[in-house]
């Protein structure tokens, strides 16, 4: 299996990062800025390295992964301590009272109860063009030497290339990357050669392979450009696997929830219709 840097290895990652070619990403076109609460600020001041120590890290990218957070991991018991704003026009409104599932936001996340455990949800998809600096912003402020990072996101089937007929794949499916140091199995199949992932998710599974971070990358395939309950119940084997079993929060309406998501988004589509 080949990985992100093409050389042939056994089983590890093939993220791609589509701007590897760029010399600079930070420019007023794809600069990403990052914003911590005033509490966190004055946290990392006060740490060595001006990090925060991070046992669990879970990304979530795109309406159909952040629902399934929203649902079975940071419904209750997390707090947000800071956020990450690009490619929003100039009559975007975003501030930390942002949380309907709608809103174009991507906020960091923190169990009250383990602050070394944070989920990024990213209600939007992030264009590779911001990826870079995405990365850069963020992860600069994590310690992850110690800690696994899981990252969730979504494609179109129309994007996964087999020989198997697109009418017989039976979507939504799971697809799975990893790098050298996460030793365990995932849960769902490898993502085949020629396949590859674009974007955020390769960006850190890049950052994650060269700092040598335990990493895991799951991808549902889906073919529909709708949010639907199959697409994020997709994830839910998910929620025993390492490290999401370890903050994840029990929700005992979790049907409930996931169908407000759904109705939400459905409104929101067809506002303009």
């Amino acid at each position: 299996m080949a990985t992100f840097f093409g050389e042939i290895l056994p089983v590890i990652s093939r993220a791609v990062d589509d701007d590897e070619e760029e010399e600079s990403f930070e420019n007023l076109e794809t600069s990403v800025k990052l914003r911590w609460k005033k509490e966190i600020k004055e946290e990392l001041e006060l740490t060595k390295d001006e990090k925060l120590q991070v046992d669990a890290f879970v990304l979530a990218i795109g309406p159909a992964a952040t629902g399934f957070t929203q649902t079975y991991v940071t419904h209750k018991n997390y707090e947000v301590i800071g956020g990450l704003f690009c490619g929003m026009k100039e009559d975007d409104v975003n501030t930390f009272g942002q949380t309907s599932p709608t809103d174009k936001t991507c906020y960091i996340y923190r169990k009250c109860d383990y602050p070394s455990a944070l989920v990024c949800e990213c209600n939007y998809d992030v264009r590779p063009e911001y990826a870079h600096s995405f990365v850069n912003q963020l992860m600069s402020f994590l310690n992850l030497s110690e800690g696994h990072v899981v990252i969730l996101s979504s494609a179109f089937t129309s994007e996964y290339k087999s020989e198997i007929p697109t009418s017989d794949m039976n979507p939504p499916f799971l697809r799975a990357l990893k790098t050298t140091q996460f030793l365990g199995t995932p849960l769902a199949p490898y993502l085949e050669q020629p396949n590859v992932v674009t974007g955020l998710g390769a960006q850190v599974m890049t950052y994650c392979h060269i700092h040598k971070i335990k990493a895991l990358l799951y991808v549902c395939y889906t073919d529909t450009i709708h949010l639907d309950f199959a697409t994020m119940k997709t994830f839910q084997p998910l929620i025993e696997t390492t490290p999401i079993h370890l903050i994840r929060e029990k929700n005992t309406k979790a049907s409930e929830t996931l169908k407000k998501i759904v109705d939400l988004h459905t409104k929101h589509s067809t506002l303009y219709l």
